[in-house]
């Protein structure tokens, strides 16, 4: 098992290093078994989106080609999270604790989060 890392899959993505770029498809294009953490996917698409000024549109591109690689392991809760972002006005990181949060109620004070549909607030308000 290979884990990605953000630096490797910017550098895939925004092409700004070629050489790097070129190693980094090789890889995506093998038959190596890859992982994808909780982690990665946070500075991916916080990089994406603050350093590259990419719009969230061409960051859902992005990981909807992770998610179609056979050979990249994917937890169920990130790939939930990722179909809330695509749906949602949610950051991913939200979207994530909104993932992992289903089912359980959850300590916040993020109204945004705290308004989505069939999350259960820890502290109800009276």
């Amino acid at each position: 098992m290979i884990l990605l890392d953000t630096s490797a899959l910017i550098r895939f993505f925004t092409g700004d290093d070629k050489v790097k770029a070129s190693k980094v498809k090789r890889l995506l294009d093998s038959e190596n078994d890859l992982l994808l953490i909780d982690a990665v996917l946070l500075e991916l698409v916080f990089t994406l989106l603050k350093v590259y000024q990419e719009p969230k549109g061409r960051v859902l591109e992005i990981l909807r080609f992770l998610l179609s690689r056979p050979n990249i392991q994917i937890n169920a809760e990130v790939k939930k999270s990722i179909m809330y972002y695509e749906d949602l006005n949610l950051s991913i990181a939200d979207c994530l604790i909104l993932s992992y949060g289903e089912g359980n109620r959850i300590a916040s004070f993020d109204e945004g989060l705290l308004k989505t549909k069939g999350v259960k607030p820890f502290w109800i308000k009276k």
